[in-house]
């Protein structure tokens, strides 16, 4: 398995699980009282969301297996990668996903543009740093 930059969470996972809610918690991360259930988005709602979004370019690698989304910022050289997770062939149900390349800006614009669609998520990073809730 190649590695993850950022792995991409819902918000009401994390509060479902203990461990990780504890840990969120420890870092004093801002946290609402009550996380809207949230949900996944699904692969065609993955690429409405990065075709809204201006000043971005994206490619699309699709097969029955792999969805992924190369973004490249049209204004300077950043640039993120998105991958779906255990990608179906289904572009309609929902999929984890996780940022497995790219520039923390071009990955926090993405996913303030996801929220919208699926509600809080929570990007835990590879490296030990602090997670980002966006929402």
């Amino acid at each position: 398995m190649q590695k993850i930059l950022y792995d991409v969470a819902t918000l009401y996972d994390c509060m479902r699980d203990p461990a990780t809610l504890a840990w969120l918690t420890h870092l004093d991360l801002p946290i609402p009282g009550t996380a809207p259930s949230g949900r996944y988005p699904a692969p065609r709602e993955i690429q409405s969301a990065l075709e809204s979004i201006p000043g971005l370019r994206t490619a699309y690698f699709i097969s029955e297996k792999v969805w992924e989304a190369g973004i490249i910022s049209r204004k300077d050289i950043s640039w993120a990668n998105l991958a779906v997770k255990d990608y179906n062939g289904d572009s309609d149900s929902p999929h984890q996903f996780c940022f497995p390349a790219g520039w923390d800006e071009v990955i926090l614009l993405v996913a303030s543009h996801l929220v919208k669609t699926c509600g809080p998520l929570v990007l835990l990073p590879d490296s030990g740093d602090l997670p980002q809730l966006v929402y």
